[in-house]
């Protein structure tokens, strides 16, 4: 158990996976539906939409708990995406085989969210409205704020090392998948279990995304209104879920036998400094992450097999990515398969990256590349090759993994195959 470690030695693998989004409950049914290209946005059930302009969703069906938490009455104090976040967080502990009891300080949590307790806040405020301050819930507080999705997975697991939570819109997850293999490198913790959670598939969240229309309006053809790099994308679709992988040094890892899915290689961070919501046009930010993340770990542009991109289906954003992939990588942006995650899923916010972290990981064990659907007609000025509409049978090495968020917040991952 070494307090302090050499950064650029110590190597970060992940050995535990653990989701809960639009299209799987657990990991395998969310790699079942990527290989078979199915969407989750659908109408969403919640009457309050449906007085929405936009009235489609990635929306989740939660399922059992009794099998996720000790304390089954927390399910109905803690909001959604804590809910969510301790359903993936618990895959991806049972996932890893861990077992933290010897030295509960060493291993930490690190769970990221955008929004954060939103649908809590928006019915606590109405309940203040309609009944008075007195009727507010005790568990108010602690059941909606960003950091109790660790501390509440960290009191039934006994995880005792950091513990906290980062909030960068978009980017959330990868930022807190990077910041915690961080930690790591410098020898606060052995284990890390990172990623995010999002909850905005509500009114607070469809009233804040769609009043600065950054939402598709397809609601009579939901499955295909995530459209990411279509010459006729009209925004995102909101969806819900959260994405956890578990870290680890990889001297600790072999020593217990863990199964090992992946390296993470690489991290970056940047951000544009030009503005709260659109992106930079030439995707300045975006080309800086990508290049520090592959300065970070050591390889050349030419050993990326694949890029999964932020790929939101919104007109400026994909465009700005695609300017970003050219500029980083010239003649090879034509060549090295890109995909989106979110033309499935829908754009969970903060919970992502840690969703797309895990199709990243599932790529290098599967040997197949997930098609990015709904891409009828190729946008003209994205000169990437997008993998288009069916998997693609391929063995990659390294797989880049951007995140971008509102503020121009900028975090990417590299993930590549154990190598011994």
């Amino acid at each position: 158990m070494e307090m302090f470690r050499d950064p650029l030695s110590t190597r970060i693998v992940i050995t535990g996976l653990g989701t809960i989004n639009p299209i799987g409950a657990t990991v395998h049914e969310f790699w079942q539906s990527l290989m078979a290209g199915k969407s989750g946005v659908r109408l969403v059930r919640n009457p309050d939409i449906a007085k929405f302009s936009v009235k489609i969703g990635g929306e989740v069906d939660l399922p059992d708990l009794t099998g996720y938490f000790k304390k089954q009455s927390m399910t109905r104090r803690l909001d959604r995406f804590i809910v969510m976040a301790h359903i993936a967080a618990t895959q991806a502990f049972k996932d890893s085989g861990i077992n933290p009891e010897n030295a509960p300080d060493r291993y930490g949590v690190l769970i990221g969210t955008g929004d954060a307790g939103v649908e809590t806040t928006y019915q606590t405020f109405n309940t203040i409205f309609k009944r008075g301050m007195d009727a507010t819930s005790p568990f108010y507080v602690v059941g909606c704020i960003p950091s109790t999705a660790s501390a509440y997975f960290a009191n039934e697991f006994n995880l005792q090392g950091p513990n906290f939570s980062i909030n960068s819109a978009c980017a959330t997850s990868n930022h807190s998948i990077g910041m915690a293999s961080l930690l790591i490198r410098m020898g606060f913790a052995d284990v890390m279990f990172a990623g995010g959670a999002e909850a905005v598939v509500n009114v607070p969240g469809f009233a804040g995304f769609g009043v600065i229309r950054a939402l598709s309006e397809r609601n009579d053809s939901p499955e295909t209104a995530s459209r990411p790099f279509d010459k006729d994308r009209d925004g995102f679709v909101l969806a819900e879920g959260a994405g956890v992988i578990c870290l680890e040094e990889l001297g600790h890892a072999k020593k217990r036998g863990a199964h090992i899915y992946g390296e993470l290689t690489g991290v970056g961070f940047t951000c544009d400094a030009y503005d709260l919501v659109s992106p930079h046009p030439q995707g300045r930010g975006a080309s800086a992450v990508m290049e520090q993340c592959l300065r970070n770990a050591r390889i050349n542009k030419d050993q990326v097999g694949l890029i999964n991109a932020h790929g939101t289906s919104t007109p400026q954003g994909d465009l700005a990515e695609s300017a970003s992939i050219t500029r980083v990588f010239g003649d090879l942006a034509k060549k090295i398969p890109v995909h989106s995650t979110k033309s499935m899923t829908g754009h969970l916010v903060g919970a992502a990256g840690g969703v797309e972290a895990i199709a990243v990981v599932l790529a290098l064990e599967k040997n197949f590349i997930h098609a990015t659907i709904n891409q009828f007609t190729p946008d003209p000025d994205i000169l990437i090759n997008v993998v288009r509409n069916k998997p693609l049978e391929a063995k990659v090495d390294h797989i880049l993994s951007n995140s971008f968020g509102f503020g121009g917040q900028n975090a990417a991952l590299l993930i590549s195959r154990f190598k011994g």
